[in-house]
């Protein structure tokens, strides 16, 4: 008999230990592991879908911790005050530390995904857009969420036909340079004969001659100006040098202050 009574506490005591250890690990206490880990790897994103689901069942919503709404209030600074790409980057920044703290939160998703569409980050944006989905948002921010990621969806679209501006304005920069190699050295005359000689040095234009003043003019792109004088009619005013794509020919195209202008071919003398 002793022995079943042992034996029967012994259960009953094993049961409270479990029930016990149940207990010890709240709701709060899980989403904190949660959080700590997605902090491990932010870019989890099967983990954030987790704790946004996972918040919504517990009965007594967690709070936004002070960290993470003080993030939430930089990236709005950073909006507010933008007036550029960079600026709405460094509001996805201060937006992303605010999701990392506060992985459930879906203003947070809300506004980083806002400010990665205006600094052209439209993938991560898109995402965003769909974790801010899973936040429950009321049915007119639900129907907002959807129409911008239809929006954003076209953006990226649109952005992956065209070059980028820094591969563009890389692609202008080398095309110059080519130019600038090609034609450095070269000389040019008049096509109608006289004793000036434009010579070209580096990057600038240089007039050579008897009788020569003013230069050298500086090539920016593929042409190269004097700079503009106060003239009476019909004085020349300003005189502009325009090098052909192949950098056989220079075109000068001389303004007078009376409105007239004229133009005369310079050719490459090989």
């Amino acid at each position: 008999m002793k022995k079943i009574y042992h034996a029967a506490s012994l259960v009953f005591m094993i049961i409270l230990v479990c029930i016990s250890a149940v207990q010890a690990q709240s709701p709060q206490q899980t989403l904190n592991q949660y959080v700590a880990d997605l902090q491990k790897n932010p870019n989890d994103y099967a983990l954030r879908e987790k704790i946004i689901r996972y918040v919504q069942t517990m009965k007594s919503k967690p709070a936004v911790p002070d960290e993470a709404q003080k993030y939430m209030d930089r990236g709005l600074a950073a909006i507010e005050g933008g007036k550029g790409e960079e600026d709405f980057r460094a509001a996805s920044a201060e937006f992303s530390k605010a999701v990392n703290l506060a992985p459930w939160l879906g203003d947070a998703y809300r506004n980083l995904a806002i400010a990665q569409d205006k600094s052209g980050q439209y993938d991560a944006a898109l995402k965003n857009l769909r974790l801010y989905l899973l936040t429950s948002p009321s049915p007119a921010d639900e129907a907002w969420a959807k129409s911008l990621i239809n929006k954003v969806e076209y953006r990226k679209e649109k952005a992956a036909k065209e070059p980028s501006r820094q591969t563009a304005v890389a692609l202008k920069q080398n095309t110059y340079d080519d130019l600038l190699r090609k034609i450095d050295g070269r000389r040019y005359r008049e096509t109608r004969g006289g004793p000036v000689i434009i010579e070209v040095r580096g990057k600038y234009l240089v007039p050579t001659g008897s009788g020569v003043s003013g230069g050298p003019w500086e090539i920016k792109g593929r042409s190269a100006s004097t700079p503009r004088v106060m003239q009476p009619p019909p004085l020349p005013v300003q005189t502009t040098y325009i090098i052909s794509e192949d950098g056989d020919r220079i075109i000068e195209q001389r303004y007078f202050s009376d409105g007239d202008k004229l133009e005369f071919v310079w050719a490459w003398q090989r």
